[in-house]
């Protein structure tokens, strides 16, 4: 096979791959991306929902390979799976309210003449709501981190301020 007939052989099989995958992609997703019929919309403000649940998971996973390296006794484990199985809940739960508020909001701003201060009352609640969540949370994980040993405890911190640095050069 001469040099051309490779150059020519390689080049047409990537396009058909790029070709396919265009089309896989549009077949999927429809011609101008996700768009409201999946749920999913990018030309919007936010996070798509279906990222969500992502990200959650993500967040889970980077703790969870994390931990990996302190080595933790079976009390220890205990108190981490404690905080890890509410923190998951919590994320769980805050975007199901998050998703529901957003249709209460949405339905009463379709009204000729919404009500603000019903709203108001309405965030407020999600507000506190949040607030005591996001507070046991805290409380499990400073139990949990109180749990550590001085050099399992450095480890995290020495961690926490590796990514503040790596975050302060973007």
């Amino acid at each position: 096979m001469t040099k051309k007939k490779k150059v020519i052989l390689i080049v047409s099989s990537s396009l058909l791959v790029m070709v396919a995958s265009g089309f896989g992609f549009v077949m999927i997703t429809g011609a101008c991306g996700f768009n409201s019929a999946h749920g999913q919309e990018f030309h919007k403000r936010g996070v798509p929902t279906f990222m969500q649940k992502e990200i959650g998971s993500f967040i889970l996973w980077r703790m969870d390979k994390g931990i990996g390296i302190l080595d933790l006794s079976d009390t220890q484990q205990k108190l981490y799976d404690g905080f890890r199985s509410r923190l998951q809940e919590t994320m769980e739960k805050g975007m199901e309210t998050r998703l529901e508020f957003k249709k209460q909001a949405l339905l009463e701003f379709e009204k000729v003449s919404p009500d603000l201060s019903v709203m108001a009352v309405a965030i407020q609640s999600h507000v506190e709501k949040m607030s005591s969540s996001l507070s046991q949370n805290l409380t499990l994980f400073i139990d949990f981190y109180t749990s550590l040993d001085s050099n399992q405890q450095s480890m995290i911190t020495q961690k926490i301020k590796e990514r503040i640095e790596d975050r302060k050069k973007l």
